[in-house]
């Protein structure tokens, strides 16, 4: 019998539902052969600070087959926060429909594109349940890591090799997504909003004026010479959240994909050849799907996933790989509009270069926080004075220090904050 597996994160609690009598259909439809289960495990597929919108919990089961032989299966189970710990935004967001039509509808149509091109092309997991009830969406895939994918560090950053694999995986999807939408019109109204919509407001203002002053005052502390000439450029709460309205809209006289939308290196998957390169790559969590520009997935992952040595210095050879690949798969599916030159997507990294500053100071806070129990959703966006001194604990942790010390000048001499 193999080990027991090791949970880890202690700390997440597991709903009561998640049980051998839950999975069992599951396994008499997807394992040939199913008779029954010997040993059922739920444990947290995450470590803390490496998940925030979802529950991830994996399943692992030790299985009689019917020819007498034992098996171990693994899964991993995606469903909804509770509403008190986040689940209510999550909710707000729309984020479980959506990810439960990418897995159902456009994934299969996007792989399918390609193969009819004559090139196999594999972009998400093999999602083997999906279940709709009024509490929750759950969401049961294959477990990469019995392919041996795995993660690469986050707080390390990618290397040339690894981004230069994201960002051709990016480019492989946003082309298949642009092709779609030529051949079947226009995709659902959910996909053409992102965090920054009317809605919200009422809860991203006060979100922003509840931490700017703990922000300000860390970034005093981040030893950048006239500090304060950078804290004068940001925009006021509400200020930003005209200009995230501004760039939820979208230009259709531009060229538009469908993005990731949460494009940071967890959401990355990767496995090996023996002689340690890099395999396969595989995207994870299409919670976030947004038509629009390409510029928004592309300001995400450089920012949130780069390595500090290529964070910047590289910045316009990552846009060049991206447009090889974008351009060889645009012409492989035969798109039938102007496909974008390199000149033109350099301008959309500008015109919509928001996405840049956004992503620093919102999402990449959590991105290079190192694992800490306290690391959720709920403490993230939580009143009071537990609440706020974690919050500064991320604003001065020195990942994030290192990153905002590169990153704010090079936001400047772009003009990119100037709103």
């Amino acid at each position: 019998m193999p080990p027991k597996p090791i949970n880890p994160n202690e700390h997440l609690a597991i709903p009561e539902w998640i049980n051998e009598e839950y999975i069992r259909p599951i396994l008499e439809k997807d394992v040939t052969g199913f008779d029954k289960i010997v040993n059922f495990t739920a444990i947290a597929a995450t470590a803390p600070g490496e998940n925030y919108t979802s529950i991830m919990v994996r399943v692992v089961v030790d299985i009689l087959v019917k020819d007498g032989s034992e098996q171990r299966i693994s899964y991993i189970l995606k469903t909804g926060l509770d509403i008190n710990k986040g689940g209510a935004m999550v909710h707000q967001m729309g984020l479980f429909p959506k990810e439960k039509e990418m897995y159902q509808n456009h994934i299969p149509h996007f792989v399918k594109l390609y193969k009819k091109a004559g090139l196999d092309i594999e972009l998400a997991p093999r999602c083997v349940h999906i279940e709709e009830t009024p509490e929750r969406i759950t969401l049961i895939f294959e477990d990469l890591s019995r392919q041996n994918f795995r993660n690469f560090d986050r707080l390390k950053g990618f290397d040339l090799p690894h981004i230069r694999c994201v960002l051709r995986k990016l480019a492989e999807l946003h082309a298949a997504s642009a092709v779609y939408r030529t051949v079947n019109g226009p995709y659902a109204e959910r996909y053409y909003n992102s965090m920054f919509v009317e809605a919200n407001r009422s809860f991203f203002i006060p979100l922003r004026e509840m931490r700017d002053a703990s922000y300000f005052k860390a970034m005093k502390e981040w030893g950048i010479p006239d500090v304060e000439r950078y804290i004068k450029k940001f925009p006021s709460p509400t200020e930003g959240f005209e200009e995230g309205l501004r760039l939820n809209k979208v230009d259709e006289s531009d060229f538009n994909v469908l993005n990731h939308g949460d494009s940071w290196s967890n959401n990355i998957m990767f496995n090996y050849k023996d002689n340690g390169e890099i395999d396969r790559t595989i995207f994870v969590d299409l919670q976030m799907a947004k038509w629009g520009t390409p510029a928004q997935d592309l300001w995400y992952m450089i920012l949130t996933s780069a390595s500090l040595e290529i964070k910047v210095t590289e910045f316009d050879l990552f846009i060049q790989i991206y447009h090889e690949r974008l351009t060889e798969c645009l012409q492989l599916l035969n798109y039938s509009k102007r496909i974008p030159t390199l000149r033109d997507l350099h301008a959309m990294m500008i015109k919509y270069g928001s996405w840049g500053p956004f992503t620093a100071t919102g999402v990449m806070v959590a991105t290079l926080m190192p694992s800490d129990k306290e690391s959720n959703m709920e403490k993230m966006l939580a009143a009071g004075p537990e609440a706020e001194a974690f919050r500064y604990k991320t604003f001065t942790n020195s990942y994030y220090v290192k990153a905002m010390r590169q990153l704010l000048p090079f936001f400047d001499r772009k003009g990119l904050f100037e709103y």
